[in-house]
């Protein structure tokens, strides 16, 4: 029998319908903190920030998104969505270091990327992620 450290879970969304494993290479709640020190800069140049969001698989498929960690069983990404005027995106981290990043004005191709794929981002490269996020709409 495999034996899954700690640090690792099952990821039920493998689109290849096989069971693979996620080690955690960030910590989510120092990333929920360094978008915490951001927001409030992001309200006052006019962003609407949504409430960070945590996936819990806690309760099995489909993953549920909460607003309140205190509720998660077991979290494995983060997230927050911004709207300035026409534009809009969303920013999630996953606890295997990598992003998914979304960001639409409106009229261009979106933008789509996974930053830290496949080498993981430190928390540090993460806070510069949600600035260069947060620039896209200014």
């Amino acid at each position: 029998m495999l034996a899954i450290p700690r640090a690792t879970r099952i990821d039920r969304t493998s689109r290849t319908g096989k069971l693979t494993i996620v080690d955690s290479r960030i910590d989510l709640d120092l990333a929920a903190v360094e978008i915490l020190r951001r927001e409030s800069g992001w309200r006052s140049v006019g962003l609407e920030v949504g409430a960070i969001t945590w996936r819990d698989w806690g309760d099995g498929w489909p993953a549920a998104l909460k607003s309140e960690l205190t509720t998660a069983k077991d979290v494995d990404s983060i997230g927050i969505s911004v709207r300035r005027g026409n534009s809009e995106g969303s920013l999630v981290l996953f606890k295997g270091g990598w992003a998914d990043l979304e960001f639409w004005d409106g009229a261009n191709d979106p933008v789509l990327s996974a930053p830290g794929w496949p080498d993981g981002l430190s928390v540090e490269d993460f806070g510069e992620l949600l600035d260069r996020f947060a620039a896209l709409f200014i």
